[in-house]
C-alpha cells in the first residue's frame, strides 16, 4: 500500500464534503433568485395583435398553428419589424424573441392563427400581454 494513501483518502473526503455543501447551499437559495414570472395567452385569438411588455428584460415565445396563407409579424419597439413568418397549414411553428425592459413586442396575425404566446420575465416585474 502506498504511504500517501491516507492523504489521498482524506483529500477525496474533503472534496466530497465541499461538493455536498455547494449542492446544499444551491438548493436552499431564496426562491426569488432562480424563478421567473410567466404570462400565457391563447389558444384562441380574439384579436389580430397582442402587445407584450415588461419593466424588466423579457422573452416572448410563440407556439402557433395557422391555416394556409397565414402570416405572423413580430415587431420590437425601437427596432421595427423583426420577423415575418409564413405559417405552413397545419404545421406547429415556434419563435422566441427578447427585449430589454421598458420595450414592447407586438405580435400581429394575418389570417387564421391559433396557439400560445408566453412571456417570461423576472418575478417582481410589471408585465403584461394584452390585445392591441
Amino acid at each position: 500500500m502506498n504511504s500517501n494513501s491516507p492523504v489521498i483518502v482524506t483529500g477525496i473526503g474533503v472534496a466530497i464534503i465541499l461538493v455536498a455543501i455547494t449542492i446544499s447551499a444551491t438548493m436552499h437559495q431564496s426562491p426569488e433568485t432562480d424563478t421567473f414570472q410567466i404570462i400565457s395567452v391563447g389558444p384562441i385569438w380574439n384579436t389580430n395583435s397582442w402587445v407584450c411588455t415588461s419593466d424588466s428584460d423579457f422573452i416572448v415565445d410563440g407556439t402557433l398553428r395557422g391555416l394556409a396563407g397565414s402570416l405572423l409579424e413580430v415587431d420590437i419597439s425601437n427596432a421595427g419589424a423583426q420577423s415575418l413568418f409564413g405559417l405552413e397549414e397545419g404545421q406547429l411553428e415556434t419563435f422566441r424573441v427578447g427585449a430589454e425592459g421598458g420595450n414592447h413586442i407586438t405580435i400581429t396575425r394575418t389570417g387564421m392563427v391559433t396557439g400560445f404566446i408566453t412571456l417570461q420575465t423576472s418575478p417582481n416585474a410589471q408585465a403584461s400581454c394584452v390585445p392591441a
